[in-house]
């Protein structure tokens, strides 16, 4: 297949296949008129799982599927005649079309060989690949060598299946070049039961903030587990939830410590990616309390969130730019938020003092100020606008690792990188839970 120009319009189909989700994207560019963005599409695959094992994916299946898709992206994919010969548009124009299709299958999915014939049988068109441990390692080496970071950390948080993956930049002295070291750590569960099961763990009761005896706890979790959704507003679960997610990320770490310490504290430019189905029902300030108490993470370092598996999607595409052979797209389609996480180092332990003042300027709205207190987890909320500089310092005390000063600058615009958060987290050194529940809930309520 031919490289495609860098100013050609262009129209991409992509699915993800994981977790018993199937997302789906339709990435369009004109680069010409400046004209990108990416339509994007979820399939909850639970309420088929227990009948996986039937043939629920028949090619009548995969019909319904792309009809469908069709109607929720207003664009016209496939055709089907009389005789029910299906076929995919060629590209023509925006609505009208794609040049191609790719689908890609975790290889932990279930039922994966009976989902891969599927559709190997569907149509010859579509391009398949397996997501494994191989292909995120190629992903992340190529993503490293963009430049932007040198310290990369992949996390995907998912009920069965806790994984990070971490790619580095060392120097060797002896060659005098920069190596990249990859490293993977996971932690994995055997079917519904075990999940439910886990919920006995003693050390649940060391993280809940809820009064929940075991009878209770243990029927909360399996109604969530075997009823999953979403959205969730019930506070018992998603405080359970909240526990489970930092036993296994502390789990993880501790299992791991050697391929886990050291990020965000070592010099790098580090970013964390983090995807999974958790992290979309606890949302963003409790997955990253759940990441850094139980990663026991410091330092300084973006974050950004693959909520929608685009990084999966068109990870390749994006790190191959105009090298690409599909489609050529730019960062602020692939990243469009980020959030600034600051953890310094400090022996602060009165409560209720600002100990960050910063600003915000711009030209759209005058001069705005932001705090942080001590002791808290502060979660702070930026302007969603064009373009404007945050600057701030953090009073004498404290210590952004390894030798960053007292300094938090970050410059956010549409075009490049934009910054939706800023996570300044000045709780006393090490976070300590417990001993019940009671104390759990009073140290929340005041962390957040």
């Amino acid at each position: 297949m031919s490289k495609l120009p860098l100013l050609e319009k262009n129209a991409y189909l992509s699915l993800v296949i994981k977790d018993n989700g199937l997302w789906a994207h339709l990435a369009y560019t004109d680069h010409n008129a400046r004209r990108e963005y990416i339509l994007g599409d979820f399939t909850d695959l639970h309420p088929l799982r227990h009948r996986l094992d039937d043939d629920v994916f028949t090619q009548e299946f995969w019909y319904d599927y792309f009809d469908n898709l069709e109607r929720v992206f207003n664009w016209d994919i496939v055709d089907r005649d009389r005789n029910s010969i299906f076929t995919f548009r060629q590209f023509k124009k925006e609505g009208d079309g794609v040049n191609g299709i790719r689908i890609q299958i975790d290889d932990n999915q279930e039922f994966f060989d009976k989902i891969f014939s599927s559709i190997r049988n569907f149509s010859k068109d579509i391009s398949l690949r397996v997501v494994d441990d191989r292909y995120m390692q190629e992903t992340l080496e190529e993503l490293i060598d963009r430049g932007e970071y040198e310290d990369i950390m992949y996390v995907d948080m998912d009920l069965m299946d806790f994984s990070i993956f971490r790619i580095k930049k060392i120097y060797d002295k002896k060659e005098k070049v920069d190596r990249k070291v990859f490293s993977r750590a996971k932690i994995s569960r055997k079917g519904d039961l075990t999940l439910v099961d886990s919920v006995r763990d003693s050390r649940f009761k060391a993280f809940l903030a809820t009064d929940l005896n075991q009878k209770e706890m243990v029927n909360y979790w399996s109604n969530f587990v075997l009823n999953r959704v979403l959205s969730l507003e019930d506070p018992n679960i998603l405080d359970i939830l909240r526990s489970y997610s930092t036993i296994q990320n502390h789990s993880l770490f501790r299992d791991n410590k050697e391929k886990l310490e050291g990020f965000g504290v070592s010099g790098k430019e580090s970013c964390l990616i983090i995807s999974g189905y958790i992290p979309q029902v606890l949302g963003k300030s409790k997955t990253l309390l759940t990441l850094i108490d139980g990663l026991e993470l410091e330092g300084s370092f973006d974050c950004t969130w693959d909520l929608d598996m685009r990084l999966l999607s068109y990870g390749k595409s994006y790190i191959h730019a105009t090298n690409s052979v599909d489609v050529i797209l730019t960062s602020k389609v692939m990243h469009p938020s980020f959030t600034k996480i600051v953890i310094p180092r400090h022996k602060f332990t009165t409560p209720n003092k600002v100990v960050f003042n910063g600003k915000i300027e711009s030209l759209e709205q005058k001069e705005r100020e932001i705090l942080a207190i001590s002791c808290k987890f502060n979660y702070i909320n930026l302007p969603d606008q064009e373009k404007f500089v945050m600057s701030g310092v953090l009073k004498d005390g404290f210590k952004i690792p390894p030798e960053r000063g007292l300094g938090i600058e970050l410059v956010s615009s549409k075009d490049g990188k934009k910054y939706e958060s800023l996570l300044i987290d000045v709780r006393p050194r090490p976070i300590i839970y417990g001993p019940d529940s009671y104390s759990n809930k009073s140290k929340l309520q005041n962390w957040l």
